[in-house]
């Protein structure tokens, strides 16, 4: 799965800035923050132009996150939509 790849590359990017010195706990605050921003996108009738970035901002921080506790994410992406794939309508059997 190219997931892999791009966050290999973002988190790369996140150690020649010097910011691979977040705890998980740190990178999960962090993870919360950018879902605030994105929530900000949709308080109107229908969401912003702005959202898209907000959800890459999003994803980039899991990448990192990830990343940085060595998680194949493309490998867990992948596993759980095999298990959700299973569990019907709404999380239901």
């Amino acid at each position: 799965m190219r997931v892999n790849e791009t966050a290999k590359k973002h988190y790369e990017w996140l150690k020649e800035m010097g910011w691979t010195n977040c705890t998980p706990l740190e990178s999960l605050a962090l993870i919360t923050s950018e879902i605030g921003e994105a929530v900000n996108e949709c308080r109107g009738n229908t969401p912003t132009p702005l959202l898209g970035s907000e959800l890459a901002d999003i994803v980039l921080r899991v990448f990192g996150l990830a990343e940085n506790l060595g998680i194949n994410i493309g490998a867990e992406i992948t596993s759980k939509m095999k298990v959700n794939k299973k569990r019907g309508s709404r999380g239901r059997v």
